[in-house]
């Protein structure tokens, strides 16, 4: 089948151009970003936790991936606190090729030692698009490209743990267990199928803190792997917290792909933050990656015998 053969490899080709581990989106800012790839990344705290990213890969190539998510969690209003609840939305586009998922995540904490454990599990959708109006070819009626517009869906499960003791924390999450298949076009002879591999996460930080009570250090690392392929990334951040502002300066480098350069601060209750990665493999630093990250933390009236402002210096 040509068009299947045309879309697998194109697929292909684009997925390796975007320099992944696997088939998630990697964002610079881990570790704002966590419960996308960990459904058990939430109840840090008990308000509502809005973020949003947006990334621009490989910026000086024409058609290169860029890529867009929000995402909110809160504590649910029962259980003891320990439950909690998340949703989360990415649109992306690479090409011709137009990739969507949407989730829910939901966990429940419970205590080991002098530590915390939340297991969570994440439920979603799948969808992928192949845009034809977007070909450039001499014959429009080649058979071997598509006649029209091509979509697909699939249903996605994720399963996470997440472990916080003081000021380390740890997670482990397994990502699109199921190995969706996702299916293109219609009637015989046009179908063409993307397979989706399972995805191993591991999550793991801490804050060290300093002589000087205003500036403390958050080394942090992420590693992930499809069983085929691996990144794993080292970052280390220094921040300097004056009242209730905070200002974060730090690198990331992952080796034989990249060195990132990370700079943000949080001002009340709003994160900014902004990292280019510079790639260390020949594509150039004009041609690195921009990632843009904003969150907003806000109150939220399910508890009225009081309400925990406290942040813990564990996510700074």
């Amino acid at each position: 089948m040509r068009f299947r053969r045309l879309v697998l490899t194109v697929i292909s080709v684009l997925l390796c151009a975007a320099a992944r581990s696997q088939y998630d989106v990697h964002f610079t800012h881990y570790w704002e970003l966590d419960n996308f790839y960990n459904p058990a990344a939430m109840n840090k705290n008990s308000r509502l936790n809005l973020v949003g990213s947006y990334s621009k890969q490989f910026a000086d190539y024409r058609h290169s991936p860029s890529t867009m998510f929000f995402g909110a969690n809160t504590v649910l209003p029962f259980g003891e606190r320990r439950q909690s609840a998340g949703a989360g939305f990415l649109t992306e586009s690479i090409g011709l090729f137009k990739h969507q998922r949407i989730f829910v995540n939901y966990a429940w904490k419970f205590r080991v030692g002098e530590g915390w454990i939340n297991a969570g599990g994440q439920l979603g959708m799948l969808s992928e698009q192949f845009d034809h109006e977007g070909l450039d070819i001499i014959d429009a009626d080649d058979p071997a490209f598509p006649s029209g517009n091509e979509k697909g869906t699939g249903l996605d499960v994720g399963v996470g743990l997440y472990y916080s003791y003081r000021m380390f924390y740890a997670g482990l999450s397994a990502q699109h267990i199921t190995s969706p298949v996702i299916t293109y076009g219609k009637g015989e002879g046009t179908g063409a199928e993307l397979k989706i591999d399972p995805a191993l996460y591991f999550q793991g930080g801490c804050n060290i803190r300093l002589r000087n009570p205003l500036i403390s250090i958050q080394p942090s690392v992420q590693a992930a792997t499809d069983m085929g392929t691996f990144r794993l990334d080292m970052t280390v951040r220094g921040t300097y917290q004056y009242q209730s502002n905070s200002y974060y300066a730090g690198m990331t480098y992952c080796p034989g792909t990249s060195v990132t350069f990370l700079l943000g601060g949080r001002v009340r209750d709003v994160l900014v933050g902004y990292a280019y990665e510079l790639f260390t493999n020949g594509i150039g630093w004009k041609s690195g990656s921009h990632d843009l990250v904003i969150a907003y933390q806000m109150d939220v009236d399910f508890f009225k015998k009081g309400k925990n402002l406290h942040k813990s210096v564990r996510y700074l």
